[in-house]
């Protein structure tokens, strides 16, 4: 990997914090890569003199991108006030400004990866701005409409069959071919982006007890359990497993992958078991896109209490996930 993409996220919170801090820290480890930081000039020395960092960087514009041969570079956004704490319109459309300076960015092969800073989607709305998430955002931009969002650890990578949506809107989400989809798409994600050969995934019900045979729930029995059926799964698809038996006897432990139906199911035992630690990573998509598995944190927002471990770990995997990407094409 030769330039990676950082985005500020919503500037009130503590994603310029986390992303100042990890620069610190990856300079300190000497990393290869050039390091580019999209944000406001005067949001990045904020906490770029707060937080006691010392590494060089150059403020560079996008025509001055290609010039720079300096390790860590910050793309300068429009001048901004601070309301830290505060979600507010002007922080919303420069997350916004961000994530989409970053996409252009990768669209012109200029960085191999990016990963972005948490995002308000309450300040996005403030601003004006129609999209759920980030996940749905690049997945518009890139024209892909398989795509997943997906949460990486080393004890646990998990999927999700439906995201940003109400719960009364689930059901009506799911049917056979999505679930097909989904389970194509864990598989190659997991064999070409992460190395996996052979992905054991477990597929999680949607009602309590997976339905228990149709007495609390048709969908297992209506688009889960044929789907499972079929011959090419057979080997290396298990389910539909009730969600609070299966992590409460640790059964994640024997799949690579665990697919869910909707946001919570997944994401309380994920972040339970790796607040720190978790990336979200779009899957399916022709660029590369990770981010920590936490939000904007407001309440500690400006306290410098913020630990960079997620957005670090959200590094490594698009690192990881880039060199990957690279052995399968040059094979």
């Amino acid at each position: 990997m030769k330039r990676l993409i950082f985005t500020c996220g919503d500037i009130n919170g503590i994603g310029p914090e986390i992303v100042v801090k990890v620069l610190q820290r990856l300079y300190d480890k000497r990393v290869r890569e050039q390091l580019i930081f999209i944000s406001p000039v005067n949001v990045f020395i904020k906490y770029y003199h707060s937080t006691y960092s010392g590494f060089p960087f150059q403020v560079v514009d996008k025509k001055e991108l290609p010039l720079s041969s300096e390790r860590i570079l910050v793309y300068n956004l429009p001048k901004v006030n601070l309301s830290i704490g505060k979600p507010t319109k002007q922080s919303g459309k420069t997350a916004f400004l961000s994530l989409a300076e970053s996409f252009e960015l990768l669209k012109n092969k200029y960085a191999d990866a990016v990963v972005t800073a948490p995002i308000s989607k309450y300040a996005l709305s403030l601003a004006g701005i129609d999209f759920p998430g980030q996940t749905e955002m690049f997945a518009q931009w890139c024209n892909e409409k398989k795509y997943m969002m997906t949460f990486l650890s080393s004890g646990m990578n998990a999927g999700l069959m439906t995201i940003h949506i109400p719960l009364n809107k689930v059901s009506s989400k799911i049917n056979s071919n999505k679930i097909k989809s989904a389970i194509d798409l864990i598989t190659k994600t997991a064999k070409n982006d992460l190395g996996i050969k052979e992905p054991k995934i477990a597929v999680l019900g949607l009602n309590p007890h997976a339905g228990e045979d149709g007495l609390l729930g048709s969908e297992e029995l209506k688009f889960i359990k044929p789907v499972l059926e079929r011959k090419e799964y057979i080997s290396n698809v298990d389910g539909p497993f009730p969600a609070d038996s299966f992590f409460a006897m640790k059964r994640y432990k024997d799949y690579d992958f665990v697919l869910g139906m909707y946001h919570d199911q997944v994401l309380i035992p994920f972040k339970m078991m790796n607040f720190n630690t978790g990336v979200n990573y779009t899957a399916g998509l022709p660029i590369v896109r990770t981010s920590p598995d936490h939000g904007c944190a407001f309440d500690i927002a400006g306290s410098h209490l913020a630990d960079e471990s997620s957005i670090y770990s959200a590094y490594l995997y698009a690192k990881k996930i880039v060199q990957n990407r690279k052995k399968i094409k040059n094979n």
